[in-house]
């Protein structure tokens, strides 16, 4: 049986680069998991990345899953530049290195994996899970702190 999962993911750094935060709320049926971690010296793009990277390490194989991010860089770079990339090295269309190209590679990866819709969400939408990453994003920045937490 195929399980559905949405994720909403965020990132977060003080100072950019800095101490930075990744955040998912993934949920399933009535079931909702809170997921963080944190990085002492990092960017907003590869917190933003890894929030996503770790949410859907933890889907199982073959789940249809709805990421949901306000990182536009994560959403049209899946949905529209990571065959490009690919192509190209990982190199963008200046010929310039792609910054984290390991984390892109697995994101191709997942992509083989699971079947993901990636949808953009608006930042500080008021949408209560974009909301909750958001916030868990910006305490692992400044707490260092990370986990893994299953909410009812």
């Amino acid at each position: 049986m195929e399980s559905t999962f949405h994720i909403f993911t965020d990132g977060s750094v003080i100072g950019n680069p800095g101490s930075g935060g990744w955040a998912a709320v993934l949920t399933s049926g009535d079931k909702i998991w809170e997921m963080s971690g944190s990085s002492p010296w990092t960017t907003i793009s590869e917190m933003e990345l890894l929030a996503a990277l770790e949410a859907l390490r933890s889907i199982p194989a073959g789940s249809s899953v709805q990421l949901c991010s306000d990182s536009e860089l994560l959403i049209s770079g899946m949905l529209f530049h990571i065959r490009h990339w690919q192509a190209n090295e990982w190199r963008n269309s200046r010929g310039a290195p792609l910054q984290h190209p390991y984390l892109w590679r697995e994101l191709l990866a997942m992509s083989g994996r699971l079947n993901i819709q990636w949808q953009w969400i608006r930042g500080h939408s008021r949408h209560p899970f974009q909301t909750r990453a958001d916030a868990l994003a910006y305490q692992a920045a400044r707490t260092q702190g990370c986990g893994l937490q299953m909410a009812a």
